[in-house]
């Protein structure tokens, strides 16, 4: 007896109208293993949703708002009667459920859930994953094998022998390209197909091709370590700047992962760079990272470093020191030009004063006092006296001077006394 559906729905005000949320079962009755597609309308809101029966045996299902849609396998426990519930929700909240009765049959004669069982392992994965199946029970089958096959979908393996004891196994891949959805594995005895059993598969979205770099900048020819997952092929190229050919590839395992170690080409210039990972077989699975080459430090450091330093210390230094020298008492006295450099030849007045403001100069650079500190705390008055005296400037042994300064003889100016102004 078939039992038409009986709907429970929930009410989820959005503005002023009401959404009503309900499910249609492709069958409302069947024995445990019986796969039941579900079909549910009204999810206004919804990012995932999962089917239950009995609020058990929790399975994906697709979401395509305002639809949702999965296949949800009779548990093999269920036990045969009315009153038992399929029920689809959305992670979004109890807002959006729905359920409709199921009623569990005994099945009478052979039946999925009389003898044989199937196994997935895993029972869900993304294109690419590898799926091991276990059959058991399969004792009977007249032609001692089995054929594989999803059910209303394609064909998978044909006359997979079957052991002694009814035992069999199969490994398969999800193929590519493959809808994520909720599938349904049939194996059933070759030529005997009311012999059979049942699994479902989901099939889930795979996650997206991601290629790291480590270290992430460096030099021409610098090696770095490349770590790719998600990529669903056996190897991949590597292309610098999306250029042909690849620089280099390396094989994928069979999670879709891989690391290697690439060279950043000899001729590549400075400057951000692009470098992609596309699968050998399946360009359109690719992903890209960033890698910026750097100048090696040659050219930069002699220029800052050898042509400023001499720039700034050899030549400001001469330029300061014999040029001002020179100026300063060769314009101003007038005097003679052969007297010897490195020498004060003159009244001892001018001598004494120098010194005295050299000292004052080094005593108050000490103290960090600028320019204009000295003009307002430090007076100087001349004071004469005959005398000659050497200037000389001290230097580590086997070093020349970095500096020379050239005093002239002047007419004598007077006296010189430094005071300090405010003491």
């Amino acid at each position: 007896m078939s039992v038409g559906p009986l709907v429970s729905t929930s009410l989820a005000a959005v503005g002023t109208q009401l959404k009503v949320e309900e499910l249609t079962l492709s069958t409302y009755e069947g024995p445990p293993g019986t796969p039941v597609s579900v079909t549910g309308t009204g999810f206004e809101v919804c990012d995932q949703a999962a089917l239950t029966f009995d609020g058990q045996h929790s399975t994906p299902a697709t979401v395509h708002v305002p639809e949702i849609s999965g296949t949800i396998m009779v548990p093999q426990d269920a036990t045969a009667g009315p009153h038992h519930t399929i029920e689809a929700a959305c992670d979004s909240g109890n807002a959006y459920q729905a359920e409709a009765d199921f009623t569990v049959t005994s099945g009478g004669g052979t039946t999925p859930a009389g003898q044989q069982t199937l196994t997935l392992d895993p029972d869900h994965g993304s294109v690419g994953t590898p799926i091991d199946v276990q059959g058991t029970g399969f004792a009977q089958c007249s032609a001692k094998t089995v054929d594989l096959y999803v059910v209303n979908g394609r064909a998978i393996a044909s006359a997979i022998a079957v052991a002694e004891n009814g035992d069999f196994s199969y490994k398969e891949v999800v193929p590519d390209p493959t809808t994520p959805d909720t599938y349904t594995f049939r194996a059933a005895c070759t030529g005997e197909p009311d012999i059979y059993a049942d699994a479902a598969l989901v099939v889930e979205s795979p996650a997206p091709p991601v290629l790291t770099l480590d270290p992430e900048r460096g030099a021409i020819s610098a090696t770095l370590k490349a770590t790719g997952t998600g990529f669903r092929c056996p190897e991949v190229d590597f292309r610098w700047d999306g250029g042909e050919p690849p620089f280099g590839s390396a094989a994928v395992d069979e999670s879709g992962s891989f690391t290697t170690e690439i060279t950043v080409p000899a001729d590549a210039q400075s400057g951000e760079h692009t470098v992609r990972a596309a699968c050998t077989a399946y360009p359109e699975q690719y992903d890209e990272s960033t890698f910026t080459v750097t100048d090696n430090g040659t050219n930069s450091g002699t220029s800052n470093g050898t042509n400023n330093g001499t720039s700034n210390g050899t030549n400001n230094g001469t330029s300061n020191g014999t040029n001002n020298g020179t100026s300063n008492g060769g314009t101003n006295g007038g005097g003679d030009q052969s007297v010897a450099v490195g020498w004060v030849v003159g009244p001892a007045s001018l001598g004494a004063a120098l010194i005295l403001a050299l000292a004052a100069a080094a005593y108050f650079g000490r103290l960090h006092r600028g320019p204009r500190w000295v003009r307002s705390h430090v007076r100087a008055t001349l004071r004469p006296a005959a005398a000659t005296a050497d200037l000389t400037e001290l230097h580590p042994s086997g070093e020349p001077p970095t500096r020379t300064v050239r005093l002239d003889p002047h007419a004598d100016p007077g006296s010189t006394d430094i005071e300090d102004v405010d003491r």
